[in-house]
């Protein structure tokens, strides 16, 4: 089930939709099935090519990694019994906790067992509904700036997910401390550049290794944590020392007041420090790819651009009414969603197998590897008519609803993103208001290609050009 946004004004008539007319470029399949080391030379390279066509048609595909049972599941009620029914028998794989615990220590998105559930309990009100308002008017502002900004640029081509990273960014700390990032922004975005491009590489040892043995590549990692943990420590900080104006202001007034309400206790530094590594990371990442995606998509089929310039023509997208758009904007809506499906940021969930069991006639011995890749999940042959092709409509108010587990951008079951309905509702903001002021189109003919190592991202960069619309 797709995650909803909050009520807002009454909902405008159905949007005339276009012929689809974008079909996604995809990236060369392997003809069969990689063996172990081809299969980590994939995967440091672009994990979408790791499976052959055969895994875009077959409810699972069963692969050995050194020896290891590996299973990529496709098949609906498979995915619900390890991220729902039996969740607790699933856990985080060595290799997901290698590469992501720099970043995220024991937050939310690695804890586990009791300290999750406490952390989940603890952090669900600060990212619920009654947030959005306060939320939604500091990406409405960024936005805003954003605009003017890219006015003064006068049409000339820019590399868009470099600015669509400072945009996210931008948010990101505006919407968790109220704080411009002037000081801190170009250290933040230089630590994700270092982090991605020399400690996300998987190698052997960090896929057959236990956790408690470290790698030569975990040595890398733990330099960079003590970095990024001096780097948070120096912004929460800053935020630490502004006047309490009452009433949460933002995401860390929220975190900082939050207590478990089932104890009463509230996060210690070094949680709160954890907890907001987190989010910056997966808010503004992510969020960021989001929007470089739907962009190139809008600008590579410009009907489907001019339907969201006319629902969004008229729409007030100030900071005073961002939080009250969305049922305005169904087709804006649909565009998010639809290029969640074509371009999933995060590419593939990981679990393994903590006691034996079985999975829709499969039996899965202890240590069984499980991989769900929403990428192909969103590209299966039997789940999608014709999925690679661009179609909104798939996701507008009166379209048949996706089936269960077959649309997984925020994972599903009780470890679905805590921020989902937070990032539906930024992306929907920023691209209404881009959309809104300018033309947008790329000034290159040749097609980008979806890459992904750590998270879904274009092979190379990509110029557009953001004209004022009516100009």
């Amino acid at each position: 089930m797709q995650p909803d946004l909050p009520a807002g004004q009454p909902s405008p008539a159905k949007p005339a939709t276009p012929a689809p007319s974008f079909r996604q470029p995809l990236p060369q399949l392997p003809a069969a099935r990689l063996s172990s080391l081809e299969f980590v030379r994939v995967l440091r390279h672009n994990g979408l090519q790791l499976w052959p066509r055969e895994a875009y048609e077959a409810d699972f595909i069963e692969q050995h990694l050194f020896g290891r049972k590996r299973l990529l599941l496709n098949k609906p009620d498979m995915i619900h019994r390890v991220l729902v029914e039996n969740h607790h028998n699933y856990g985080r794989t060595d290799a997901s906790i290698r590469l992501l615990r720099p970043l995220a220590g024991n937050g939310l998105l690695l804890s586990s067992g009791d300290d999750w559930k406490y952390q989940r309990r603890t952090i669900a009100p600060t990212l619920a509904p009654k947030m959005l308002p306060v939320l939604t008017r500091h990406v409405a502002a960024c936005v805003d700036e954003e605009v003017d900004a890219l006015s003064k640029h006068d049409g000339a081509p820019l590399d868009l997910l470099a600015a669509m990273q400072a945009l996210a960014l931008k948010i990101a700390a505006r919407s968790m401390f109220s704080l411009e990032m002037r000081e801190y922004g170009q250290a933040v975005r230089g630590a994700m550049q270092d982090f991605k491009l020399h400690h996300t590489r998987l190698g052997i040892g960090d896929l057959i290794l236990p956790i408690g043995i470290p790698t030569p590549r975990d040595i890398g990692r733990a330099s960079f944590r003590k970095r990024w943990l001096a780097l948070l420590d120096d912004i929460i900080e800053v935020r630490t020392q502004q006047p309490d104006e009452g009433g949460p202001r933002d995401l860390f007034d929220a975190l900082r007041a939050a207590r478990d309400p089932e104890t009463g206790a509230g996060f210690s530094r070094a949680e709160l420090r954890d907890q907001i590594g987190t989010m910056i990371v997966a808010g503004h990442e992510t969020t960021a790819l989001l929007l470089f995606w739907a962009l190139y998509v809008l600008a590579s089929a410009p009907a489907e651009q001019a339907v969201v310039a006319a629902e969004v023509r008229n729409v007030d997208l100030s900071p005073a009414h961002a939080g009250q758009v969305f049922d305005s904007l169904p087709y804006t809506r649909a565009v998010v969603h639809e290029t969640l499906r074509l371009y999933p940021p995060v590419w593939l969930m990981a679990r393994k197998c903590l006691a034996a069991d079985h999975v829709d006639g499969l039996n899965l011995p202890r240590g069984t590897q499980l991989l769900i890749s929403p990428w192909v999940l969103h590209h299966h042959r039997s789940l999608w008519n014709e999925p690679d092709l661009f179609d909104p409509a798939r996701f507008l108010p009166d379209a048949p609803a996706p089936a269960r587990f077959t649309w997984l951008p925020f994972g599903s079951g009780p470890r679905v993103c805590v921020g989902a309905q937070f990032a539906l509702a930024e992306a929907t903001i920023v691209l209404a208001r881009l959309v809104q002021a300018f033309d947008i189109e790329c000034t290159e003919r040749e097609p980008v290609h979806p890459r992904a190592l750590a998270t879904t991202t274009p092979q190379r960069a990509a110029l557009f050009s953001f004209k004022p619309r009516g100009a």
